[in-house]
């Protein structure tokens, strides 16, 4: 295995193998929850999972637990030892039938969708076909127990559906427009994510890899607010501000002037994916926006573009972001890209240090980081000390 690839791979199979054994390591260190009977009885969340390989056809279902249901968003698992969401997390069974995505005439793609547009938990009786062993971990989403193929599902109690969002899935308005209006009415992302991934969403319905959805809703409401934030005035400071958590340290920078964004990730040795240290992978996008995907920092990018997007918008001004993001030896197990969200969320809500300029922020964030190297890697760095702006020809 080659560290510089396997940090931007991710898991996704680019060395060509069946599995990433990096991931198989990860997850043989998770709990494990033992089963066994003929069907369980318990709560849903709510939470579904859409599998990716295969697609169209994939794994999908509703993920439930036997024991008192730990969490219903993912913004609760924020500030939470690794033991604790990984005690959260590791009690939920990943049900998983292979289905079309474009096709609703399965039982379990019913039941899945009638769990995701849930509010609340609910109680949900599964038949069970075949057990597998073993938890299941991803990047994007967070950990869960152990997979089964199920019978037969009945979900044994009356979903709360909002108002709100029956009206919007009935209306079939696409998928883009309706995740933008119902996050702005304040429905949380990880509730958008599942209504995505279930299918329920959109004029051409179809269910959505989990992971697709998660950046998708990501993505789609941090761009609803930036073209607000494109129309106020900058920030008059650079500000600066540090937040770590499960051995992940944001070092985010805002500059005065108008929209950029750039995230950079360096991963040190001992963490997952790297065996030494690769500095500085990173995606930026100009005033403009991205036209294609963030394939080097890939989801992280849009969680955190999110989180800095929501304090612009909050704050009504703009500016230029450069988000540096560490990956210590204490990240060796992925966790989901709500980690990244939650963490740049909880650094947004901190009092900032300001400087009157970039070096002044960066020679005092040094003193925090592992590694200066990326600095000579950033677009938004290079193009501050070699444009020229247009008042410099008057």
């Amino acid at each position: 295995m080659n560290p510089t690839v396997c940090v931007r791979c991710k898991g996704r199979l680019w060395c060509g193998l069946n599995k990433c054994p990096i991931i198989e390591t990860a997850r043989n260190t998770l709990p494990k929850l033992s089963l066994s009977g003929d069907s369980i009885f318990g709560a849903s969340p709510p939470s579904v999972f859409v599998g990716k390989k295969g697609y169209p056809y994939v794994y999908a279902g509703p993920l439930i637990s036997e024991e008192k249901v730990p969490f219903i968003s993912t913004s609760e698992l924020f500030g939470m030892s690794l033991n604790d969401v990984l005690s959260s997390t590791a009690t939920l069974i990943r049900t998983a039938k292979k289905v079309n995505v474009r096709k609703f005439n399965e039982k379990i793609i019913e039941a899945s969708q009638e769990i995701a547009m849930s509010e609340r938990s609910v109680d949900t009786e599964i038949w069970v076909e075949k057990y597998y062993g073993g938890a299941t971990v991803d990047e994007f989403f967070h950990p869960t127990g152990p997979r089964i193929q199920p019978q037969k599902i009945v979900v044994a109690e009356n979903p709360v559906i909002p108002n709100k969002v029956d009206s919007v899935i009935e209306e079939k308005l696409k998928a883009e427009i309706a995740i933008r209006e119902l996050y702005f009415y304040g429905y949380d992302v990880d509730y958008l994510q599942r209504l995505m991934a279930a299918g329920v969403m959109g004029k051409s319905r179809r269910m959505v890899p989990t992971r697709w959805s998660i950046t998708a809703v990501d993505d789609i409401a941090s761009r609803a607010l930036l073209k607000k934030v494109k129309q106020y005035d900058t920030i008059d400071a650079v500000e600066y501000r540090y937040a770590a958590y499960m051995g992940n340290e944001f070092h985010i920078f805002l500059i005065p002037g108008s929209w950029e964004y750039e995230m950079l990730e360096s991963w040190m040795k001992g963490s997952i994916y790297s065996g030494g240290w690769s500095v500085g992978v990173g995606d930026y996008e100009p005033y403009s926006g991205r036209k294609n995907y963030a394939d080097n920092v890939t989801g992280a990018y849009y969680s955190a573009r999110l989180g800095v997007a929501e304090y612009l918008a909050k704050i009504r001004r703009q500016a230029k972001i450069i988000v540096y993001r560490e990956i210590t030896s204490d990240y060796k197990l992925p966790l989901g890209v709500w980690v990244i969200r939650e963490t740049v969320r909880y650094a947004m809500r901190l009092k900032p240090v300001k400087f009157s300029s970039i070096e002044e922020a960066l020679n005092a964030a040094k003193t925090k980081m592992h590694n200066a190297e990326w600095i000579s890697k950033s677009r938004i760095l290079y193009n501050l000390h070699h444009q020229r702006k247009l008042e410099d020809y008057f």
